[in-house]
């Protein structure tokens, strides 16, 4: 595998374990939603001990993962902002109940890659079509 392709799903990863970590806590629900999601997107399975393990990796200077973003957007490709986009909504979606926090976030990482608010509506209807 490419390091640009473990790059993304780095990227990809980290967006859901983000976003499920938005209201406390990894709970075992949340952790089985992002193999799920993970696996669907990237076509690999992930272990709960990378799940845990990612918001705990490396990133540059300390920064928030909506900061990591907002350092690497230049370099990332539209398809990927979109796939990080969506796979964070699945997961904010999965249990049903969306937060302040958890809305926040979202706008955090929609803002930090420079999306617009109409392709920021068209990711998001998609996931939901998706999704029903």
């Amino acid at each position: 595998m490419t390091q640009a392709k473990n790059a993304n799903r780095t990227f990809i990863l980290k967006a859901m374990v983000s976003m499920a970590a938005a209201d406390g806590d990894l709970h075992e629900t949340e952790m089985a939603t992002i193999r799920t999601i993970y696996e669907r997107i990237t076509g690999e399975r992930v272990s709960a001990e990378d799940i845990n393990a990612a918001p705990h990796d490396s990133q540059p200077w300390d920064l928030t993962f909506a900061e990591t973003l907002a350092v690497a957007r230049n370099q990332l490709t539209r398809e990927l902002k979109e796939t990080i986009l969506s796979s964070a909504y699945m997961v904010l979606l999965a249990d049903g109940r969306v937060g302040a926090r958890e809305r926040k976030k979202l706008m955090d990482f929609v803002s930090a890659l420079k999306i617009s608010e109409v392709h920021r509506s068209i990711i998001f209807e998609d996931v939901e079509r998706t999704l029903h």
